[in-house]
């Protein structure tokens, strides 16, 4: 048999007929060839010898046959009798035509009838045959469009295989046939076109055979198809009834049937049109008495074979599959009792009922089903070990068949009490599958999840999963796929998850108890948690609310992966956690995770690669996040470091904190860094800004007096930390809002002023301070300052201290314990008193005192007047009070006493060589011996002493000023005397103030026998310019009788007398008549001394020395 994929049109000259159609089958043929052969039995005498009937007795045979075949028409073209062995007759004819009696329409032609007759009728004269064999048949069977069927035999004309069933139920009711009890074709050819499906197939040598016993009738053939497969198909046909009744079973039984030509041949077959396989079955028809169909009874077996709906598409691959079921014609309804497939996939069993929708037009356009699914067992491709058992399925679909789309409506899949909907659709396109399928499950174990999801699926995804995850629950699971030609594949699902124990990272501590969504975009994977926490090794729960984890591109084995953190825990447990295998950060900084007390709120990415063994490079990471209530004692040695929030960044270059905190009780806003790594050897540094003022000084142990500092500044600090080794550190600030106060130095800085400081040291126990650089309202100092060990200070030692333009000169500090003023060293320089004063400065009786030592190189008293060397001792206490030593101008030695008053200082200083003392102060050179007692006091304007000298035995000789007067007045005994051993004086006394620049003698006298001298008026010292007056009383021995009635030192007869100009060179003016003048009335020719000078003269002076004025009237 072959097939051809166009059927035969019928003839263009074929006559029309009504819809009951005359026609002749298979079985009225058969009927014929009956009837020759029994009339074959008249040669029953030429037993064994075929002998050819002649055409007389053809002709008779042949009206004979006629006579009996009622409606049939019998011609033939010879006839061939022979008697066999038994006696038995046998009639062979050849070329046998079968027509309709009454039309003439042909019904049947066979190449060859034989048959055996009846003996006993035979005897009687009757022809009636018992068996017939007929050969060389030629069938035709054609189904129309819509579905009819018709048969010919022979190239006649085709009936329908109703009127053919009726042919031969008639034939066989007639008594020539009465005898028939079989009836056998071979060597059969038959030809069947398909209208419909436009396709047409021939078989040759096919068989066909009629039994009867009684009543009952059956009929059965075979046929064997070659076609272009390596298998071939056999079909069998089975018909049975009774005589004279229309009811008939109808059965087929096929062998190997491509199951794309069964499909075409029944509604009930169509859906079996995608598959390309072999299908063995049988199929069980009724026909009841009206001469309707009934239900069809199908059981198919299928063998391998693939599901392709059209080229395009890839097959889908099964191993076998069985189907049984019964489709009703009269409710187009498909009822499956067993569906079942096997295949690498797996198993299934199935059952249900499906709905022919569009048969009514002929043929089914689509099939509505729903079935129920058991027994499945799935292993796809054999990715599982063992297969996976499967509680059940239910589904609702829809088949399309042309083109071919399967849609789920609803599609339940049972599993351990769990549930999976599924809804979508499989198209087979034309460039291929389109699948669109889209799912959800109500919840699933993680073990369950590891036995469902194949290892060689999503491989990489999996293992990690079942290396890193050990419990969890699945719930809300949503999938989709989209499969479509010309895109990649598109799996997408998304599932949210609870009591997720997973290790996202090895070597790090695992997730606990996590909850929340994953989603598989594609190729993207990524999982969120809401919930959750990590248990570190120190520092107890982290929790990991907000943390996700990605893996970009699933199909990338060991590929990258990234985790988005978000921790909340203990600062130790997240330090704890960062120092974790394969980070150690902390370790890497050679710091410890318990560094600082508080709370961590973190937020970072980690990323890196999925495989087993993560090596430090592998990571990339980036950390940020707060800290709060931040403690720590550790951080910067030996100081408490609080904050109420602070940031934290960490990379692989290193670890930050930076913010606001307090360091003990300073205000400190800065960085702590630590970089990673062996180069950085447990070193950090810290960088920002530092809060100065008296909790600095108190926190870093800088004993200062109270009321040192005021206000506050911010200064730039920077340290530099080695664990376990301290570290140095340096501090910078311009010291605006700082208010700073030396009283041993007389010094003040208003907080609103500006300056420099900077400091630099080690920070240890105790710190030390290499640099201490200080500029500021006039004071500058350089120098270094070193700590006991308990913090208190040791020494400060400047090299050089700059204030003003009254100290210059190295200063030290040295500590006398805690609570007490360090002591005061000033080895060298210059101190300027006309600039300040030794005292303590205001107020200084209310704090501690310190004592204070002083080797100076310079005293500056005032202008031309300065201590050189000066020595003190010195105490501040209530007070600057104490003794000290020196030399005037370097030259003559004094030594005194220096005592509190009025917030400063007043000194007595006394000598044993006053004359030595006025010389080297350049107020008398030529002044020697004599014994001088100097007391300045503190007047109100600063730099300014108001003094007392009483001096005595003091010798004058060779002064410029009182030669030039001397000589003036022609006194050449005095001018001789001064000029040789001097002039005597037995007693001085000067009442004066000594400003910087400026002495202002109020009054003075020096009285020897020889003479008596008052004085007055100013000495500017800056230029030694003078302005003296004065009375000189010669012979004062006897002279100073009379002074009871004039002043101390001026006898009654005395000259006034002016001195101006250079001290060196005076200009000297005497008032001759004043020597008449009583002593009482002297002061009618001279101004008044100062300090009762009249306004009216003040000013005048000042007209006539504008340059000197401003210092006068200080």
């Amino acid at each position: 048999m072959t097939d051809q994929d166009t059927a035969t049109p019928e003839p263009k000259d074929r006559p029309p007929r009504q819809r009951r159609r005359r026609r002749i089958g298979l079985w009225s043929m058969i009927s014929v060839a009956v009837l020759m052969l029994a009339a074959a039995g008249v040669m029953l005498s030429l037993m064994g010898t075929p002998v050819t009937v002649p055409d007389w007795l053809r002709v008779k045979v042949v009206e004979r046959l006629n006579r009996d075949a009622g409606p049939v028409r019998i011609d033939l073209g010879r006839a061939v009798v022979m008697v066999e062995e038994g006696w038995t007759p046998r009639l062979r004819l050849h070329d046998v035509r079968f027509s309709h009696r009454d039309s003439g329409a042909p019904i049947a032609a066979v190449s060859r009838v034989s048959g055996v007759l009846a003996m006993e009728p035979l005897l009687r004269g009757e022809l009636r045959p018992k068996r017939v064999r007929l050969g060389g048949a030629h069938l035709s069977l054609r189904r129309d469009e819509d579905g009819a069927i018709d048969l010919a035999l022979g190239g006649a004309r085709a009936v329908a295989i109703a009127e053919v069933v009726a042919s031969i139920d008639m034939a066989l009711q007639t008594p020539a046939l009465s005898q028939l009890t079989d009836v056998s074709a071979d060597n059969v050819t038959l030809r069947y076109e398909d209208a419909r499906a436009g396709r047409a197939w021939n078989v040759d040598g096919g068989r066909i055979g009629l039994s009867r016993e009684g009543d009952a009738l059956r009929l059965r053939g075979d046929f064997s198809l070659l076609g272009a497969r390596d298998y071939a198909t056999n079909l069998e046909l089975g018909f049975s009834s009774r005589i004279g009744e229309s009811a008939a079973q109808l059965s087929i039984l096929v062998e190997d049937m491509p199951a794309d030509e069964i499909a075409g041949q029944s509604p009930a077959l169509a859906w079996l049109g995608a598959l390309e396989a072999p299908i063995s079955g049988a199929l069980r028809v009724a026909v009841d008495k009206v001469g309707g169909l009934g239900p069809l009874d199908a059981s198919l077996h299928i063998g391998q074979g693939v599901l392709k709906p059209n080229d395009a598409v890839k097959p889908v691959g099964f191993s076998s599959a069985r189907a049984y079921f019964t489709y009703t014609p009269q409710s187009q309804t498909i009822r499956f009792t067993e569906l079942s497939l096997d295949s690498k996939w797996g198993r299934l069993r199935a059952e249900g009922q499906a709905l022919l929708v569009g048969a009514e037009s002929g043929w089914p356009t689509e099939l509505q089903s729903q079935i129920r699914l058991r027994d499945i067992v799935v292993n796809p491709a054999g990715y599982y070990p063992e297969p996976i058992a499967l509680d059940g399925v239910n589904a609702t679909m829809r088949l399309k068949l042309d083109p071919f789309e399967l849609s789920l409506g609803e599609l339940v899949l049972r599993d351990l009490g769990q549930r999976l909907v599924m809804r979508g659709t499989l198209s087979a396109v034309e460039a291929g599958w389109d699948v669109v399928l889209d799912g959800e499950m109500d919840g699933l174990s993680h073990e369950r999840l590891l036995q469902l999801w194949p290892e060689a699926v999503k491989e990489n995804t999996r293992r990690w999963v079942a290396e890193n995850v050990s419990a969890g629950e699945l719930s809300d699971i949503q999938l989709a796929v989209r499969l479509h030609p010309d895109a990649p594949p598109g799996v997408h699902l998304n599932f949210a998850y609870s009591g997720l124990q997973t290790q996202f990272v090895k070597g790090m501590p695992p997730i606990e108890e996590a909850s929340g969504m994953a989603s598989l975009y594609g190729d993207r994977f990524a999982i969120a948690a809401d919930a959750g926490f990590v248990t570190a090794a120190q520092g107890g729960k982290i929790d990991i609310a907000g943390t996700s984890f990605i893996v970009p591109d699933v199909t990338i084995e060991r590929g990258p992966a990234l985790a988005k953190l978000k921790l909340d825990s203990s600062i130790t447990a997240a330090l704890s956690l960062l120092d974790s295998e394969p980070l150690h950060l902390l370790q890497k900084a050679e710091q410890s995770v318990d560094l600082a007390e508080g709370r961590a709120q973190l937020e970072g990415q980690l990323d890196f690669l999925l495989k087993k063994k993560l090596a430090p490079e592998d990571i990339v990471y980036a950390m940020r996040g707060h800290l709060h209530d931040v403690h720590s004692d550790t951080l910067v040695e030996g100081r408490e470091l609080r904050a109420e929030t602070l940031d934290l960044a960490a990379d692989p270059d290193g670890i930050a904190v930076s913010g606001q905190a307090r360091l003990g009780q300073v205000a400190v806003n800065g960085t702590w860094r630590s970089a990673f790594g062996e180069e950085a050897g447990g070193r950090s540094q810290v960088s920002g800004k530092i809060t100065l003022s008296q909790d600095f000084v108190e926190e870093f142990g800088i004993d200062l007096p109270a009321g040192s500092v005021s206000g506050q500044s911010q200064a730039d600090l920077s340290l530099s930390l080695n664990k376990n080794k301290g570290g140095s550190f340096s501090i910078a600030s311009n010291l605006q809002g700082l208010g700073l106060r030396l009283d041993q130095l007389s010094w003040v800085k208003p907080a609103g002023t500006g300056g420099s400081l900077r400091i630099e040291g080690q920070l240890g126990t105790p710190p030390r301070i290499d640099v201490i650089a200080l500029e500021a309202a006039g004071l500058s100092a350089r120098g270094k300052i070193s700590l006991r060990p308990d913090g208190q200070l040791q020494r400060a030692d400047f090299a050089q201290v700059r204030l003003g333009n009254w100290l210059n000169a190295p200063v030290s500090l040295v500590g006398r314990g805690a609570g007490a003023t360090p002591e005061v060293q000033v080895t060298g320089g210059t101190v300027d008193l006309r600039q300040t004063s030794l005292s303590s400065g205001p107020g200084s009786a209310s704090r501690k005192g310190a004592p204070v030592t002083l080797r100076l190189d310079r005293l500056t008293i005032s202008e031309g007047i300065a201590l050189a060397p000066f020595n003190a001792n010195l105490n501040t206490s209530g007070g600057t009070s104490g003794q000290f030593s020196g030399r005037v101008n370097g030259g003559a030695q004094v030594s005194g006493t220096i005592i509190p008053e009025k917030g400063r200082s007043a000194f007595r200083i006394v000598s044993n060589n006053a004359g030595g003392v006025l010389g080297s102060a350049g107020l008398l050179k030529q002044a020697r011996g004599g014994s001088m007692e100097l007391i300045l006091r503190p007047a109100p304007q600063a730099g300014t002493y108001n003094g007392r000298l009483d001096a005595s035995n003091v010798w004058l000789t060779d002064a410029p000023a009182m030669a030039a007067l001397l000589s003036s007045l022609s006194v050449v005994g005095l001018v001789e005397q001064m000029s040789g051993n001097g002039i005597h004086f037995g007693e001085v006394a000067a009442d004066f103030s000594l400003s910087p620049d400026l002495l202002t003698l109020y009054k003075s006298r020096a009285v020897g026998a020889s003479m008596g001298i008052t004085m007055d008026g100013y000495y500017h010292m800056n230029n030694s310019q003078m302005d003296m007056q004065g009375v000189i009383s010669p012979l004062y021995l006897v002279n100073g009788i009379g002074g009871i009635l004039t002043r101390k030192g001026e006898g009654l007869i005395g000259f006034n007398y002016k001195l101006k100009g250079s001290a060196a060179q005076p200009n000297v003016r005497i008032l001759p008549l004043t020597i008449f003048t009583p002593g009482m009335f002297r002061n009618i020719f001279r101004r008044a001394p100062p300090g009762v000078e009249r306004a009216a003269d003040r000013e005048e002076r000042k007209a006539k020395n504008p340059d000197l004025s401003s210092n006068r009237d200080r």
